[in-house]
């Protein structure tokens, strides 16, 4: 019992050290920003002057840092298609909707798809004149056979793989396409789609399902008022969600947010004085002083969300068109837009007088009294036993039900705030404590728990090209089958399949056990992308993209003692790496790790850190009923991403799961070739013939 609290005790005590230490360092890193924003504004500044040609990349995004020609970040994207191969139709549907496609201003939507990439002093740089872009270029047409013999569904890998090695040529735009056309046309042919990160990162409004051309054919046809307020329904037999976000302040934060949409919805019906549909003025002018009160705080609230929106359409015109240029300055914007609402409201200095002196007159103030007293005494006076009269049938519905519909009495709303409130502040005090656990559990994750074990993919040098390999498609309802009697009790689903990755990682480093031994843990970082990465075409693209954790990786043949380690591993993650996944989460979104430190840090930070951490898993999961479907009308089967390992990463593993379908992506160096393909096939014997 002691040596338990003894224990305890000094656990305490390196979480408070661990907290003290990060609290001074935040001067330290506060400093650091400064000069490194400073610093690369003044390097981009100096650039766009001495390169007048060329467009500066600003993205601070880790594959930004690591990236080099040899070994880019360039995505890899396979379609599997049904139907027959039509390539004019697929050229001419990338033309008319990616390429060519303007915006409402007559601009190129997508500039960059027509821009080389380049490099300037080790930064990456757009080149502004693309008259030189052609979309044959861009949009390949392979030949129906490989190495003498037809493209089939034995061979398809092997020619996948060799497109996936060659370069883009640098004189181009990093984004290519090539049709696969299958020998036999009943089967399914392909499309490998290449874009380099940065085509992502920096066109805000390309997202993947337009690079693609990918529509999603299960949308919502209907849109509940209570879609922002329900709580989300988590998955609990995938690997996507390693760490549970707070529920409840998001909960409250939609209901306060919604509350006050709605009334100030009802504030403008009853206050704002633009025409109504029958060309009749709801409100004329502002007739007293209250009107006019209003209808100015309407009038500052609109001109700021549309100086808002404009600002963010010129940025945007500007990122798109290096000759854009608008002359209008932030005051005479305003000033315009300010005459525009003025205009709208028939608001002037005469109109405001006029109301002013109206409310002013002895009468007019003796009937707003009244009219105040009036509707004082109607409320609390004569209908105070009505009020009492809801107030007690809605307590009876909330004790007996749980709910009522008297929504606009004080117990309804007692009974929906308050214990928002209650649960709120209690997971204040969770993130605040896990707040004060964060600098122990990073120091930890980061430095003390990494296995300092050796493999073969330390010994290995590395080319830079990258090789593919994938797996049949797996049933998921015949693995649940062979496991009923464990998932959802013991384990979940997503153990089994990451004990399955296991085993194929082991039986990948035993070909080179005469090498380097295998190790027991290997070290791996694991983040989750999400369907809507591939078919949405609105809002942030990296809602998507789950954070990262590091996970150490049991390696051996699957059994029930390797699921059941990896579900413990997992449990600890959820409580130790919260703000490691958070933190992960703000740089996908804002660059904020990176803009913390100097880029040569950032860079010796990155080496070491993917050197500790060779293999990178990424989960892609999407519902049961997940279906695609091609802009040209085609439906699309499957779908599959290969994330390209970067720095000292030297291996990928992509676990794809659409409802009950699972799938391995696996990308890899040249230099494990050929034995990567061991990968894939072991994963898809463990997957269907493996029984915990």
């Amino acid at each position: 019992m002691f040596c338990s609290i003894w224990q305890e005790f000094l656990s305490f005590l390196k979480t408070l050290l661990c907290f003290i230490v990060a609290l001074m360092l935040l001067p330290l890193l506060l400093l650091s920003f400064l000069c490194a924003h400073f610093a690369n504004e003044l390097a981009n500044y100096v650039l766009s002057i001495k390169y007048p040609n060329l467009t500066i990349s600003k993205s601070k995004k880790i594959r930004t840092l690591i990236d080099t020609p040899k070994n880019a970040g360039i995505f890899h994207f396979l379609l599997q298609v049904e139907g027959n191969c039509d390539f004019e139709r697929i050229k001419r549907a990338y033309a008319q909707q990616l390429i060519d496609l303007k915006d409402k201003a007559g601009t190129l939507k997508f500039p960059k798809l027509r821009q080389k990439l380049v490099t300037c002093w080790g930064q990456y740089a757009w080149v502004n004149d693309s008259s030189g872009f052609n979309i044959n270029n861009h949009v390949l047409l392979s030949t129906h056979k490989y190495r003498g013999r037809p493209v089939n569904e034995s061979n398809i890998q092997e020619y996948v793989s060799e497109l996936a090695a060659k370069y883009i040529p640098s004189d181009l735009p990093q984004w290519q396409v090539t049709v696969i056309p299958n020998s036999d046309t009943t089967q399914p042919y392909y499309i490998l789609v290449k874009v380099h990160h940065l085509i992502i990162a920096e066109e805000e409004d390309l997202h993947v399902s337009e690079m693609l051309l990918l529509q999603d054919t299960d949308r919502k046809s209907i849109l509940s008022l209570q879609d922002g307020l329900a709580t989300p329904n988590t998955p609990s037999n995938q690997l996507s969600h390693f760490v549970r976000q707070p529920e409840h302040i998001s909960k409250l934060l939609h209901h306060v947010l919604h509350l006050i949409s709605c009334r100030w919805q009802e504030f403008i019906y009853e206050f704002d004085s633009l025409d109504t549909p029958d060309d009749a003025k709801a409100h004329p002018d502002a007739r007293n002083l209250s009107q006019l009160l209003s209808l100015v705080l309407i009038v500052f609230v609109n001109v700021s969300l549309s100086y808002w929106r404009t600002r963010s359409m010129r940025r945007k015109l500007n990122r798109r068109s290096a000759g854009y240029r608008h002359k209008v300055g932030v005051v005479q914007t305003l000033y315009l837009l300010l005459l525009r609402e003025l205009d709208q409201r028939n608001l002037n200095w005469t109109v405001a007088r006029a109301a002013l002196g109206h409310s002013l007159q002895p009468l007019n103030m003796m009937k707003a009294w009244t009219r105040f007293m009036w509707q004082m005494l109607l409320h609390h006076v004569f209908l105070f036993p009505y009020h009492c009269y809801c107030e007690l049938l809605a307590l009876r519905d909330v004790l007996l039900r749980g709910q009522t519909s008297y929504s606009s009495t004080y117990c309804a709303r007692l009974h929906l705030y308050v214990p928002l409130l209650i649960y709120a502040q209690l997971e204040l005090v969770k993130i605040c404590y896990e707040l004060f656990k964060a600098p122990r559990n990073i120091f930890e994750v980061l430095f003390e728990q990494p296995t300092k074990e050796l493999n073969i993919l330390h010994k290995k040098s590395y080319a830079g090209r990258k090789i593919v390999s994938f797996s049949r498609s797996i049933d998921g309802a015949l693995l649940r089958e062979r496991h009923q009697h464990l998932f959802g009790q013991q384990l979940r689903e997503s153990d089994f399949s990451l004990a399955c990755l296991a085993g194929a990682v082991y039986d990948y480093f035993k070909t080179f056990s005469d090498t380097a031994a295998v190790p027991v843990l290997l070290n791996t970082t694991c983040r989750t992308i999400s369907k809507g990465y591939f078919t949405d075409r609105s809002g942030d693209k990296s809602d998507h993209i789950g954070g990262v954790v590091f996970l150490q990786l049991p390696l051996g043949a699957p059994d029930s003692l390797k699921a059941h380690q990896l579900h413990e591993i997992v449990e600890r993650i959820r409580r130790q790496q919260i703000m490691i996944y958070l933190a992960s989460i703000g740089q996908t979104k804002y660059s904020l790790l990176t803009a913390l430190l100097p880029h040569v840090l950032t860079k010796i930070f990155i080496n070491f850190f993917s050197y500790n951490f060779p293999v990178t898993i990424t989960e892609i999961y999407g519902a049961a009923d997940t279906q695609f479907k091609a802009a040209w009308g085609q439906r699309v089967e499957d779908v599959l991403l290969f994330r390209p390992p970067q720095s000292k990463t030297c291996l990928s593993l992509n676990l794809h799961r659409f409802g009950d379908k699972y799938r391995l992506a696996v990308m890899a160096d040249t230099h494990l070739a050929p034995d990567h393909t061991l990968l894939t096939q072991s994963f898809e014997r463990y997957m269907e013939t493996v029984t915990l």
